[in-house]
């Protein structure tokens, strides 16, 4: 059984819409969620603190300025390496 979940999941990731797949259902999902009367839940997960200290250098942020911070920086990267692909391939 655990092959075969294994084996489902590989074929998904091989799909080129599996990502966008995945985004739609966490979209719906956290609509669902803020909807709900759990929403006090999801509010209280986005703003917990999250801080990351190396020597002297530390950082204070609410876990979705992380997110927020985090999501765009891959984005702008997948960006980069699709504008790069282009000039690189002509297509």
């Amino acid at each position: 059984m655990v092959r075969r979940a294994v084996s489902a999941i590989r074929e998904f990731t091989k799909l080129e819409a599996s990502g966008g797949i995945l985004l739609i259902g966490a979209a719906i999902l956290a609509l669902a969620i803020q909807n709900s009367p759990a929403s006090w839940l999801y509010d209280s997960l986005l703003s917990t603190p999250v801080a990351i200290k190396i020597g002297a250098l530390e950082i204070h942020k609410p876990l979705l300025l992380w997110i927020n911070d985090g999501l765009m920086a891959i984005f702008f990267l997948l960006v980069g390496l699709e504008i790069k692909r282009e000039l690189v391939e002509g297509e």
